[in-house]
């Protein structure tokens, strides 16, 4: 009896496995395209909102926030990376020269302000982001695609368009009110003056600073994302689209 009670059950388990939904299919028939679509965007919304909430803001190393204090190994914005590989071509290196004579807190004043610029952006990046009105192509291939699946699409499509708002308007706003273009020519001048060689770097200090500050933002909104995929209680109301179409991951 035990047997046959044991067979009963394995033989449900079979057909439980054998009838799981892995092509969307199943959501697809609950949710229209529309639907998922928006639901889709909701988490957009929501992992912008967070990004912005962590990485574009003005903090204290108390609370670990901003660009300049969120683990700063991964996110603090740096002076241009071919000013940094110089050395390894010629025999310059802006960050030696200024700390052997002494003058390190120049560069140290111009990448504090570098990031403090990028989180003073934090209004006008949420605003970027909430007027986005973005349609995902087979909106069911994306939901049940990898963890940042979402994030991916978004940057493929709005990465361009949001280095461009930083470096046309946003970020070089903030550059122009903290003055961080006399303080990165400080640095430029004590070089020359020490060294009596001009430095002239391919990529400036604004689109270097844009590039870095995009690439930390999709990097915590990638993690954000994976954060909604797994966390139900992030995903908002419980009668929302956001929580009801994630639930059926």
């Amino acid at each position: 009896m035990k047997k046959r009670i044991y067979l009963l059950l394995l033989s449900l388990i079979v057909v439980f496995l054998a009838c799981k939904d892995n092509s969307g299919e199943f959501v697809e028939q609950l949710f229209t395209n529309d639907q998922i679509n928006y639901a889709l965007g909701q988490c957009c919304d929501s992992t912008s909102i967070r990004t912005t909430n962590t990485l574009c803001v003005v903090d204290t190393v108390y609370n670990k926030l901003g660009y300049y204090y969120y683990d700063s190994e991964n996110y603090r914005i740096d002076l241009p990376s071919d000013i940094k590989q110089m050395k390894e071509f010629v025999n310059i290196n802006i960050v030696d020269t200024l700390t052997k004579y002494e003058y390190k807190y120049l560069i140290d004043s111009v990448i504090y302000y570098l990031n403090r610029a990028a989180e003073k952006c934090g209004n006008e990046i949420t605003q970027f982001w909430l007027t986005k009105d973005i349609n995902f192509p087979n909106p069911h291939t994306i939901l049940h695609g990898k963890n940042s699946a979402i994030t991916d699409y978004v940057k493929k499509t709005q990465q361009s368009e949001f280095f461009s708002v930083l470096v046309s308007s946003v970020l070089v706003q903030q550059f122009n009110t903290l003055d961080v273009w006399s303080k990165w020519n400080d640095v430029l001048e004590k070089y020359r003056e020490l060294t009596g060689e001009p430095v002239f770097s391919a990529m400036g200090i604004l689109t270097s600073s844009a590039q870095q500050m995009v690439s930390g933002y999709f990097k915590i909104m990638a993690l954000e994302e994976e954060a909604i995929r797994k966390d139900p209680s992030l995903r908002g109301n419980p009668n929302g689209l956001l929580y009801k179409v994630f639930a059926t991951l």
